[in-house]
């Protein structure tokens, strides 16, 4: 199996570790060996990744025949999305967790796979380590799924923890960032927007249909205190950021906020950089999930898994 990877940031470098480490291993799984023909950073040239083809230009990648995946890891919906449709129209598939570029134009990505009957996989897009994609598309399906809620920012989420340990939100949010769970830029975190962008793509799994991303009420944490942390626990209640989708007379509703939850609520143990989601079947009933939803080995444990699904798989999403 012949890859190449476009972006080589925090995540970037994580697939590369992890493919380095447990090469054997991987490669016994998937059933072939594994060779990354290609390396591409837009931005900079990298030094310290080990001996590859290194390039700034993407294209280069796409005239090379032999490459038959791409994992895009760029970030993004301008650049990325061109890089998107220019892999799946020169037939490559792609592996991506950018749930940007998914939940804004995932229709034509999507419609784009399928035109050229290649495969298009994306675990690492909602949950990091948490397997859900994989979960919801090929097993609760058929439960008649009625709502999926959880806590989908694992940065957020440690944030919340850390505030209820004493931390002030700004050494929290910056904690975070030393440990690697945040960007240097954390908007989309902790305003609850990559959260949206996750329970839109998890509605689109279950329900096969998009939701116009300006449609989704958001709200972050962004402005809780340490005084709301402080009453919160006095009463025996958390602050969780919350992505919810709900289907009621084939109208789809998907909210995002800080919700306060008490101890009964499954999300109420879900700490620090872990993600926690809960679906709802008319036949299944309650379903629970939790893993690691922040941090680049356990996204690319998912990315990963996704170059297995590309040889052992016959579907693309």
């Amino acid at each position: 199996m012949k890859i190449a990877i476009i972006g080589i940031g925090t995540i970037g470098k994580g697939v590369l570790e992890l493919l380095n480490k447990e090469k054997e291993n991987i490669e016994k799984r998937i059933g072939e060996s594994i060779e990354i023909s290609w390396i591409c950073d837009l931005k900079e040239n990298i030094n310290d990744i080990g001996d590859y083809n290194f390039t700034k230009d993407y294209k280069k990648i796409l005239k090379d025949d032999s490459v038959e995946t791409v994992i895009e890891l760029i970030g993004g919906n301008t650049v990325a999305f061109e890089i998107a449709k220019d892999t799946l129209k020169n037939k490559k598939n792609l592996i991506t967790a950018n749930k940007y570029l998914l939940a804004t134009k995932g229709k034509e990505v999507f419609k784009l796979a399928k035109e050229n009957k290649v495969k298009i996989f994306f675990e690492g897009a909602i949950a990091g380590g948490t397997p859900i994609v994989s979960s919801i598309y090929e097993g609760v399906f058929s439960g008649g799924i009625k709502q999926i809620r959880g806590i989908l920012n694992g940065t957020s989420n440690y944030i919340l923890s850390k505030m209820e340990e004493g931390y002030s939100y700004k050494d929290a949010l910056k904690t975070a960032q030393e440990e690697g769970y945040a960007e240097l830029d954390s908007t989309f975190d902790v305003k609850g927007i990559d959260t949206a962008h996750k329970i839109s793509l998890l509605s689109y799994l279950i329900w096969d249909e998009f939701i116009d991303f300006e449609k989704i009420s958001i709200k972050g944490i962004d402005f809780i205190t340490d005084k709301d942390i402080k009453i919160a626990k006095t009463s025996g209640k958390r602050y969780k950021l919350i992505g919810e989708a709900t289907k009621e007379d084939e109208a789809i509703k998907i909210v995002v906020k800080p919700v306060l939850i008490d101890k009964n609520d499954p999300l109420y143990n879900v700490n620090d950089a872990y993600n926690g989601i809960e679906s709802y079947g008319k036949h299944l009933e309650k379903t629970f999930f939790s893993g690691k939803g922040a941090g680049a080995l356990p996204t690319a444990t998912s990315i990963i898994g996704d170059l297995y699904k590309i040889k052992n798989s016959n579907a693309w999403y």
